[in-house]
């Protein structure tokens, strides 16, 4: 087996905060899983609290950026196809349009995506406002209509 399939990307929002629970959920999956080697997109948030949480436990840390021959740095969505093309899994916990971005090239490499129970529980559908709130103001009568 390669290092390449050993290695694992991790995924998340810059705001997400990383739970006690997330790190049971990570470390259980990275034992699961064999991991050999973690990857980030460098950034703050998910990245930075995996990379410490790695770096704990003596697993390398690769900072994957992209190397685009344009003016300026990479954009994020750049970053998240070099990316893409340094592992086999992807562990995703909540985020952005960026976390999602990195998904949708994931699936298109047909990688093998895991989410976290944060990050299912998140994309959960929820009540619309509208249903729950009861109507007032001008013109609303309560009780049944004739």
């Amino acid at each position: 087996m390669s290092a390449r399939a050993l290695g694992v990307i991790v995924t998340g929002g810059r705001h997400h905060v990383v739970s006690a629970e997330d790190l049971v959920f990570l470390e259980r999956t990275v034992r699961a899983l064999g991991t050999t080697a973690i990857h980030t997109d460098g950034t703050e948030g998910v990245a930075a609290q995996v990379e410490a949480w790695a770096r704990e436990r003596g697993l390398p840390v690769w900072r994957v950026t992209a190397n685009w021959m344009h003016d300026g740095p990479a954009t994020l969505p750049e970053r998240n196809t070099t990316l893409t093309g340094v592992g086999r899994t992807v562990i995703a916990f909540p985020g952005d349009e960026i976390t999602d971005d990195l998904l949708a090239k994931a699936r298109k490499r047909r990688l093998r995506i895991i989410e976290s129970p944060g990050r299912k529980m998140a994309q959960r559908p929820t009540m619309d406002r509208l249903y729950n709130t009861p109507h007032h103001g001008p013109g609303h009568r309560s009780g049944i209509s004739p």
